[in-house]
């Protein structure tokens, strides 16, 4: 008789009454029983001194933090009174772009006592650092006022530079904004003086977009600023003016029943009147007419000369193909100033066509005067050199535009020699000497303020 015997394998205690082990380096019992969940002694023993030497390092780090900080207060060093500053705020603008600088005050100084002697040190010392943060505020101040150049319209940055520099054309723009808003079409007018507000503006993004919206206004008028292509700065700067001018007679009628005024910002300031008189060589009959100019275009001497002498060139008498009534056929004619405009545009004639017509640039170099006198049929005065164009480059069909222009801080009569170069961003310091010793084969449109008689 055989008997056979089954021997069955017992599987180890399921949860909740065993925790399966899985960890080679643990007791045998545990690997194949698995954990109790209860723990043995020993182990409660090891857990309990684990906590005790946690809870002992925490102590002590605590202590060592208190004693440290305790310590750090005692050596702390309070600042002297005169050390504290108090923060100012520059606007640098209406889009709220500022500058915080920290400006200490300057204390009144004490009367040194004569017998001892004693050194104003400390005085000295406060009028510094206020020098030095007025010209860390001013540094920041400049580096606004420069315009981004994305595709080839740095003969519109030159250009508006230049008008910006015009405060009191600018100013007369602003004011009257509640009657030239009466027309929706006058977008050069209020593109113009968005521009103006936002001069001394740090976001280069919104300045690109309000420049975009003034070139689309000019070129509504004038379609040849539509593309993306170098233009004459001259060319732009006149179809601006003549924009502007146009709304001049509108916007008059449109407020003459509304209790209201308009007054054209350009025929204020830019434009005047030129006579011109023609002289029969013949009998002596002659005829005078006048004619508005906001700028007078004058030819390049050759070799170069100053800019009186191009001036007095364009006043100078020319002869004249004329059939008089007598039967002569020869006439002599002669311009002179009618008017004179409170900022006198001088366009310099650096670009012509060659007999085989072919556009060239002259290199000859004109003597730059910041004081200019000027003679009318009613009275003659005196002008500044306040902004130029200038175009850098070897030949017509390539080359930049830059602006040079006085400070706007300074005033008409201020004897300060403060100027600015404009090139696209980059906004640098310069002086009217700098100016008129490095442009003078480059200058191409000149501004000239009139000086306020005394």
């Amino acid at each position: 008789m055989v008997c056979f015997l089954f021997i069955t394998s017992v599987p180890a205690p399921s949860a909740p009454f065993a925790i399966q082990d899985n960890d080679n380096t643990a007791p045998l019992r545990y690997r194949l029983f698995g954990r109790p969940l209860t723990k043995t002694k020993k182990e409660r023993k090891d857990q309990e001194e684990n906590k005790e030497n946690i809870t002992t390092k925490k102590n002590k780090k605590a202590t060592k933090s208190r004693r440290w900080h305790c310590c750090k207060n005692r050596c702390r060093v309070s600042p002297a009174p005169q050390e504290e500053g108090t923060l100012e705020k520059c606007h640098l603008s209406a889009s709220q772009d500022e500058v915080v600088a920290v400006k200490r005050p300057i204390e009144k100084e004490k009367e040194p006592v004569k017998d001892e002697g004693i050194p104003q040190v400390l005085s000295t010392n406060m009028e510094e650092v206020a020098v030095t943060t007025q010209k860390k505020l001013r540094s920041e101040h400049i580096k606004c006022l420069g315009f981004p150049n994305p595709a080839q319209i740095c003969y519109i940055n030159a250009s508006l530079q230049s008008l910006l520099t015009l405060e009191d054309f600018v100013t007369a723009i602003s004011h009257q904004e509640q009657v030239w808003s009466l027309i929706p079409e006058a977008a050069v007018l209020r593109t113009f003086k968005n521009i103006s507000e936002r001069h001394f503006s740090g976001d280069a993004q919104e300045k690109l977009r309000l420049l975009a919206a003034f070139k689309r206004a000019v070129a509504l008028w004038a379609p040849e600023f539509g593309d993306h292509q170098q233009k004459d700065a001259h060319e732009f700067l006149t179809a601006v003016l003549d924009q502007i001018r146009y709304w001049g007679p509108q916007l008059q009628v449109l407020t003459a029943g509304m209790g209201m005024a308009y007054s054209c910002p350009v025929e204020d300031h830019l434009m005047f009147k030129m006579q011109n008189t023609r002289t029969c060589k013949s009998c002596g009959a002659g005829s005078t007419r006048e004619e508005d100019f906001t700028n007078l275009s004058l030819d390049l001497p050759p070799g170069g000369g100053t800019v009186e002498k191009m001036l007095d060139n364009y006043l100078m008498e020319t002869e004249l193909e004329y059939r008089c009534e007598c039967g002569a056929t020869k006439s002599g004619q002669r311009s002179s100033f009618a008017t004179l405009p409170r900022v006198l545009v001088l366009h310099l004639k650096r670009f012509r066509y060659t007999p085989t017509f072919q556009l060239e640039k002259i290199h000859d170099p004109v003597d730059l005067q910041r004081d200019l006198v000027v003679s009318s049929g009613q009275d003659g005065a005196c002008y500044n050199l306040i902004s130029t164009i200038n175009h850098i480059g070897a030949t017509a069909r390539n080359g930049h535009y830059i602006c040079d222009g006085v400070d706007p801080d300074v005033g008409p009569v201020d004897l300060t020699d403060h100027w600015f170069t404009y090139n696209d961003t980059v906004v640098t310091q310069t002086s009217s000497v700098n100016v008129c010793n490095q442009r003078q084969r480059s200058s191409y449109i000149l501004f000239y303020r009139r000086q306020p008689e005394d």
